[in-house]
């Protein structure tokens, strides 16, 4: 077992989890690595990604490369917070043992559907109505060590949650 633990934040998109990662890098004193699905999604050409026949061809294989990417990233050494929106339990199922090496704390990233539907609007980059497809799913397979909302407290608040949860060294167990 690594004895860095790795934070994973699962929630719907919009949800707040990548402003939640990288207020964690700020708070924390040492380097942290911060993993994110949509690096790996967003390698792919708006055309893919907007192509609803393509799309769901080429997501499920490249998802499964981040996921085997995981416990190479962890094996680093360093405190690493992954984001990730998980859809369906063969992602939770792959990435469970991908990181059975690891203490993984599993945070539940929540946020109101209001809230939800308010960024996608402001964002402008995602889908109207991700969110709320997404909402009716993420959560169905999961149990967490830990929740945050990100929508009644802020972003350093939220990280501060989880430096604080980091530094306790609580036993993770929902993974």
């Amino acid at each position: 077992m690594y004895k860095n633990t790795i934070i994973f934040l699962n929630g719907t998109s919009s949800s707040g989890k990548t402003t939640i990662a990288k207020a964690f890098q700020e708070v924390m004193e040492e380097p942290v690595l911060y993993v994110s699905n949509d690096k790996f999604i967003f390698m792919l050409s708006e055309t893919t990604l907007n192509d609803d026949d393509v799309r769901p061809r080429v997501l499920p294989p490249l998802l499964s490369a981040f996921h085997q990417s995981l416990p190479l990233l962890g094996r680093c050494g360093l405190p690493m917070i992954v984001d990730h929106v998980i859809e369906c339990r063969e992602w939770l199922d792959e990435i469970n043992s991908n990181l059975n090496e690891f203490s993984v704390l599993f945070v539940k990233v929540e946020c109101h559907l209001e809230e939800l539907v308010r960024r996608e609007r402001e964002r402008g980059d995602r889908k109207i109505g991700l969110a709320k497809w997404q909402l009716e799913r993420v959560h169905r397979y999961c149990h967490y060590d830990y929740v945050l909302n990100s929508h009644e407290e802020s972003p350093i608040s939220n990280a501060m949650k989880l430096k604080n949860l980091y530094d306790s060294q609580n036993k993770a167990e929902a993974f």
